[in-house]
């Protein structure tokens, strides 16, 4: 399901359901900054991405520090 999140642009948007996505399939019920960091990352082109990929920022390094630290399901 993408949802349309008024007053945003449509990288935001894209974003915030990557960031919902992730959440769901880690099992977490809430959407938390470390899912919208995700999301953030998730979406390529966008300078969010970009700022976090020059510092070596990975949505895959963030999802194994996600897992090890809260955990999953």
């Amino acid at each position: 399901m993408m949802y349309k999140f008024t007053g945003f642009t449509e990288k935001a948007n894209i974003a915030l359901n990557s960031a919902i996505e992730r959440a769901e399939e880690m099992g977490h019920t809430y959407i938390g900054s470390e899912h919208l960091l995700l999301g953030l990352l998730n979406e390529q082109g966008g300078m969010a991405a970009a700022a976090l990929g020059a510092k070596k920022i990975t949505a895959e390094k963030v999802e194994e520090i996600i897992k090890n630290s809260i955990g999953i399901g």
